[in-house]
């Protein structure tokens, strides 16, 4: 048996981060981190960061281990930091040992700097091996850290969308660690009591043994559901989930228990590449592999106990807390695998009850105008005897049908009472017209789980009405359509298979249908003529080779689909297939197709990743051809003639990295639909023209070579997507007007483009238009009258989405009729270094965008009716005169104008002057009192924000939370951007943005009380102004006018208890203070006099200020006394924010430690402090401590801050500024995350005064045993003989001496 300590480590997080904190944590890193808890993600994040020097603490260390994935997150300065590239070879080493995925994201940093420590990763490197030595096994350990982390594959930003990046992590994570539950359908009946019954066996709160529990019960009854409606409820509750399903049909032999087995380890470990060679080798590796680790695996229609024993031989294969469950028909497979019978479930059939609600859900389905007789309702659920799928099928059938036609069903029912459920399936079958049972036999027997436009191109191509013929299946409960694939009960599919079996029992070449293995090998191995085979579909769980001949398939002489997919063949030269072939699908195939000669009636050709070198007269004859895929066909270097195919509707060349031109061909084509030539890298040559009139999909993009766009000399009306991304097409031909239903254009990063033709205006149903980063492109066109046609439709009048960031325009007249735009609803010219005016807003926009136009200087009055404006940057326009007062005007709001933003209007823009309307509020907060009636009068709130950024972060959170009557209502946060420069931003939300929608918030007074509270919540922004303003309807009779309300008439003498100062205690987590009786107060607190606590700071060291941490002894006299307090901060002199709050009830004295982070105290709404309002290198930070109902004994203090420069720490020193017995250093800061790590660090203070009482009590204990060991050998000497007295003696002596060597080794240990 292995020891303990060399078990795998149990997994506590999803994933831990790696982060240097300056870089990241206050834009970046702070954005994922939220984004993965939303998702649900559990994250650990460093945020306490105790370690001192270069060693991590065990604690991180032991994170790492218990995490799934770790994220590292190179940053520029990642590496200077000693403490992150510990932390990274740790995760580096469990990567290597114990299995944990590394997903490295390069942040403005190349993959190369990483790897080979170039750039500032070579410098910091170079700083390392001067302060350890270049020898130093150290720093060899980073240097081969980071150059396996920057090999590993991840995600690569450089500038751009940061939200689009940090969705993409997510999701990637999401996708590795599996968390989507299963489909399970929605008009279930009986499910809840059902999974209620089994948590009670399954015991979910033990976490000590592994338990197995199985679900047995008949075919039919719904045992895969009920599993499924398990697995959704508990899955999240363990480290690893899988739900293998339909092992029955999946594990006909060795291969495929094998798959299973990688299968199932695949889900659980969010592997994709393991290795299996055996069954026995797959049971040791999900031993090895699953034994330390709490999963949950479901084993659903198992049948044999070879099938247990390769997936689940025992319990010890699973980690403690471990629950596998297994689904079967038979109860003696279960106990004779060691299943205790209490842990055996028996899925009955429905009650009576429940069993007449599945049938009027199927049977009735609302329809009132036949009457069913009660009696042959209940004859119906007699012969069905609640069996869930017979109820289905039966009620499916009995739809819509008269009393006669149910008597009939029943009088068939009859003639079989004995027969299984098969006979009841059958039931629908045997209505079916013979197409439609053709239908379903390929879909049992192929096609189960497969999308459903799929299926219908198939079976479509066999002549076969497949848009009916599956409307009706479905009608028939026989298949059932689940997120556009077609699924299938297993009974129901046996049933179709049997059917097929039943042709030719013992000779599958006699069948209509092949599908298994050994079938097909038997088949082709005989060589003989048939006429019965119409299909061959052969879907390997993995490739393999396999031998067929050249002539294999030509005798089959009804052959119409022929479907190989994982099987490989080694046949040199071409493969002869029946001219009555319809579809031919066969990926990776190393031969080519051919023909004898007569006509031809393949529809589909599938050579997807083949060899194939299609010659032009290879296609001919195939009149009937409408699909052709040779997607990543890397031999293909040119496209074939298919002037021969005149039915083709879909062409798919996609990543065909060789091809070099296009046929010719491709230009007449009168029923192409889908174009696509996406990742063809070196294609040059498209076409000269275009006049595929029927063409609905055009995708070009990334073809990174081809300079030209064909001439379009027919109106194409089907046209609606063109993808041209990243091409280097230099312009845009006129007759791209002809492209008349066209209504998404993508044309971004098209670096050569700088030509678009005037002709643009004609695209009428033209919705969303993309040419950012089209760097050549310096104008956009503007439209020409057609003089000649004045009633001509003209101008994008479709058109909602513009992109330009990027482009170098230098004008923007196109903007200058309005016309031309009547629907735009965002446009973006941000990054547009050029632009000067923009003359014209176009009447619907609802978005504008325009950072960073650092030329811009004049822009159209009508700006103001935009509801979002970003002018960030805009240096120019401020200096030409343009202020918020131009960018908001009273008399454009309106609380039903459909153009709003999220309910919402937003205008940023340089500067820090608030408009004039707006009432000033330094607190961030107000609060107003309404009646229902006077509320509805109010149809917004201005409020307006002055601020700048520091150089650490480019964007931060304003965070809103709103009350009523005290009660919190809302808690949402916005991103507000800007440069380094004061910037301004104004925004204007509806009221039911900010306090939802009202209907119960007025009591029996009809009045309530109206609070909201913002925060700016980080230190890198200094807010210098904020102010805020309601807007009502008219007092008056006309609704139609706005104005401006007056606060001071709405707020009345405060009532209730809900104050500014209470609100923002409120808004402190608990875990950020502890109170436990007593009266001590830990030794890391410096003493404060007079209940104050005051230092100096220079603007240097206030960065570098995370917190304070205040401890408080309390002292209570006279009884139980409510506590309550009040903690006013100043600045120089300046009152800020002032918290107020209540400790609880005591009667004796108790100590009171809280963490309130530095902007909370001194930032205006939460910001950084603005040093240059006081014109002073040094600024007194206080806070004066108030406590009613007892007294303050002791006031301490620790100022908790990042890690402190030397030449800051003698600044400090030499000035007196701060006591330095009350600095703690943590090397990064954590705006973002304040309430983990500053939880942790006064849960550590609090940790270490209880240490430090528990040594002083093992001393006493350590002395009172010494003094009582001295005593009782005293005793001894006196009554025992001289002899005796000696002995004792020298026990006494050496008992003495190894009382004080233990003393004196538990006082080193403390």
């Amino acid at each position: 048996m292995a020891s303990s300590s060399s078990k795998k480590p149990r997994r506590s997080y999803d994933v831990f981060l790696s982060f240097r904190g300056p870089d990241v944590r206050n834009h970046f890193l702070g954005h994922l981190y939220v984004a993965l808890d939303q998702a649900g993600i559990s994250t650990y994040i460093d945020d306490e960061e105790l370690g001192k020097g270069e060693q991590i603490s065990p604690a991180l260390m032991k994170a790492i281990e218990e995490s799934q994935i770790a994220i590292v997150v190179f940053s520029e300065d990642y590496a200077s930091s000693s403490w992150c590239l510990e932390e990274l070879t740790k995760i580096m080493e469990c990567r290597e040992q114990e299995g944990l995925k590394v997903f490295p994201v390069f942040y403005k940093v190349e993959p190369r700097e990483v790897r080979w420590q170039r750039q500032s990763y070579g410098e910091a490197m170079a700083k390392h091996e001067v302060k350890f030595g270049k020898d130093s096994e150290k720093v060899k350990r980073w240097k081969k850290a980071l150059c396996d982390a920057g090999n590993l594959s991840g995600e690569h930003f450089t500038d751009g969308y940061e939200a689009g990046l940090i969705q993409h992590i997510v999701q990637e994570i999401s996708t590795q660690l599996s968390r989507t539950p299963l489909y399970v359908a929605k008009d279930l009946v009986g499910i809840d009591s059902r999974v209620k019954e089994l948590k009670t066996i399954l015991k979910l709160q033990s976490e000590g043994d592994v338990l197995m529990v199985g679900l047995w019960g008949q075919g039919g009854v719904g045992k895969t559901t009920f599993a499924k409606a398990i697995y959704n409820a508990i899955f999240g509750e363990f480290q690893g989930a899988c739900f293998l399903e339909r092992i029955r049909e999946n594990s006909k032999n060795s291969i495929d228990l094998v798959h299973l087995q990688k299968k199932l380890l695949s889900q659980v470990l969010l592997a994709k590449k393991l290795i299996v060679h055996s069954v026995g080798g797959g049971s040791q590796s999900i031993q090895d592999k699953l034994c330390n680790k709490k999963v949950l695996i479901i084993l659903d229609d198992v049948d044999d106990a070879f099938q247990l024993n390769a997936l689940a031989g025992d319990c010890k294969w699973f980690g403690k807390g471990s629950r596998i469950i297994i689904t079967t028909r038979n109860k003696h497979l279960l106990t004779s695998h060691g299943i205790n019978p209490d842990h055996i479930y028996e899925v009955k059939a429905l009650k009576e009850g429940e069993a007449l609600e599945l049938l009027r859900k199927h049977a009735f389905r609302g329809n009132r105008k036949i009457k069913i007789s009660s009696n042959l309702v209940h004859q119906v659920l007699h012969y069905a005897r609640g069996l869930p799928l017979a109820l289905q099928v039966l009620g499916a059938f009995l739809f819509g049908r008269v009393e006669d036609e149910w008597e009939s069903t029943l009088q068939k029912l009859a003639e079989s009472p004995n027969k299984k459920i098969n006979d009841v399936l059958k039931v629908s079958y045997d209505g079916l017209e013979p197409y439609e049972k053709e239908i379903f036999l390929h879909i049992a027997c192929f096609f189960k789980g497969r999308s459903k436009d799929y299926i219908q191109k198939v079976l479509d191509s066999c002549d076969f009405h497949t848009t009916i013929g599956i409307k009706i299946l479905i009608e028939c409960c026989l298949i059932s359509e689940e997120e556009e694939t077609i699924q299938m009960h297993d009974l129901i599919q046996l049933m179709g298979m049997d059917i097929v079996k039943d042709e030719a029992r013992d000779d599958p070449i006699n069948r209509s249908r092949l599908w298994l293995r050994d079938d097909v090998l038997n088949v082709l191995s005989e060589d003989k003529e048939t006429k019965a085979i119409k299909a061959i579909v052969l879907q390997l769980p993995e490739p393999e080779d396999m031998y067929i001949g050249p002539d294999a398939f030509t005798k089959m002489k009804n052959l119409k689909l022929l479907i190989l997919l994982n099987v490989d063949d080694s046949i040199q030269g071409p493969i002869h297939l029946p001219n009555g072939l319809r579809w031919f699908e066969w990926p990776n195939c190393g031969s080519t197709p051919e023909f004898s000669h007569g006509p031809k009636k393949l529809v589909g050709l599938d050579m997807r990743n083949s060899k194939i070198k299609v010659a032009p007269g290879q296609l001919k004859e195939l009149e009937k051809l409408k699909y052709i895929n040779f997607h990543k066909c890397q031999s293909l270097v040119c496209m074939p003639n298919i002037s021969c195919n005149p039915n083709l509707e879909e062409l798919d060349l996609s990543e065909c990295k060789n091809l070099e031109r296009v046929h010719e061909s491709i230009a007449n084509h009168d029923k192409l639909q889908s174009l696509n030539f996406s990742g063809c890298s070196k294609l040059r040559y498209f076409s000269d023209v275009l006049r595929s009139e029927n063409l609905l999909l055009l995708d070009l993009s990334y073809c990174s070579k081809l300079q030209r766009f064909p001439d379009i000399r027919v109106q194409i009306k089907g046209l609606r997507e063109l993808c041209l991304e990243g091409t280097s097409i230099e312009e845009l031909p006129a007759s791209i007007e002809n492209l008349v239903s066209l209504t998404k254009a993508f044309l971004s990063n098209c670096k050569k483009l700088a030509i678009l033709p005037s002709s643009i205006y004609m695209l009428n149903n033209l919705q969303t238009l993309n040419l950012s980063g089209c760097s050549k492109l310096t104008k956009f066109p503007k439209m020409e009258e057609d003089v000649s046609d004045p009633h001509m439709k003209t101008g994008l009048s479709e058109l909602l989405i513009l992109y330009l960031v990027g482009c170098n325009l230098s004008e923007a007249e196109f903007l200058q009729n309005p016309s031309c735009f009547p629907k735009l609803e965002l446009l973006k010219v941000s990054h547009c270094q050029k632009l000067e005016e923009i003359p014209e807003i176009p009447p619907q926009l609802i978005q504008f965008s325009a950072k960073n136009c650092k030329s811009l200087s004049k822009i159209s009055p009508n700006i103001s009716r935009v509801p979002y404006v970003n002018l960030n940057s805009c240096h120019g326009l401020v200096s030409s005169g343009f202020t918020l007062n131009d960018l908001f005007k009273l008399k454009h709001f309106s609380p039903t104008e459909p153009y709003d933003y999220k309910g919402c209007r937003e205008f940023s823009l340089p500067g820090a002057e608030m408009p004039e309307w707006l009432c000033c509020n330094e607190d961030g907060y107000i609060s107003f009192t309404a009646s229902k009636d006077l509320y509805k009068k109010f149809v917004g709130l201005a409020f307006c924000v002055a601020f700048r950024l520091d150089e650490r972060i480019n964007q931060f959170f304003l965070n809103f939370h709103t009350f009523i009557n005290g009660k919190s209502t809302k808690y949402y946060g916005d991103h507000v951007t800007s440069s380094l420069s004061d910037h301004v931003c104004l925004r204007i939300c509806k009221m039911w943005r900010l306090w939802g929608e009202l209907e119960d918030a007025f009591g029996a007074n009809d009045e309530s009380q109206f609070h909201l509270m913002i925060r700016a919540n980080s230190s890198g922004v200094v807010v210098k102004k904020c102010g805020f303003r309601l807007i009502q309807k008219s007092l008056e009779n006309n609704l139609k006018d706005y104005q401006l309300a007056d606060l001071d008439m709405h707020v009345q003498e405060r009532t209730d208890e809900f104050t500014v100062e209470k609100c923002r205690y409120s808004l402190i987590g608990p875990r950020l203070r502890i109170i436990w009786p007593g009266g001590e107060m830990p030794l890391e607190f410096v003493l404060a006099e007079d209940s104050t606590i005051s230092f100096m700071a220079s603007q240097d060291f206030h960065d570098k200020l995370q917190g304070l941490a205040l401890c408080v002894v309390v002292g209570v006299e006279g009884g139980e006394k409510e506590i309550s307090f009040d903690i006013e901060p100043h600045v120089h002199d300046q009152r800020r924010n002032v918290l107020s709050g209540t400790l609880g009830s005591f009667d004796s004295d108790h100590v009171w430690i809280q963490y309130i982070r530095s902007n909370m105290l001194w930032g205006v709404l939460e910001g950084g402090v603005d040093f240059g309002q006081f014109k002073e290198n040094y600024l007194r930070f206080s806070i004066k401590l108030k406590v009613s109902g007892g007294t303050v004994k002791r006031l301490g203090y620790v100022l908790r801050c990042t890690q402190l420069e030397d030449d800051l720490k003698v600044m400090l020193k030499d000035n007196q500024l701060v006591n330095p017995a009350a600095l703690h250093e943590d090397y990064e800061d954590d705006d973002d995350f304040p309430d983990t790590t500053a939880a942790n660090f006064i849960r550590r203070l609090r940790r270490e005064e209880q240490e430090a009482s528990e040594s002083e009590t093992e001393a006493s204990e350590s002395e009172t045993k010494a003094s009582e060991s001295e005593t009782e050998a005293s005793e001894t000497e006196a009554s025992e003989s001289e002899t005796e007295a000696s002995e004792s003696e020298t026990k006494a002596s050496e008992s003495e001496t190894e009382a004080s060597e233990t003393e004196a080794s538990e006082s080193e240990t403390e």
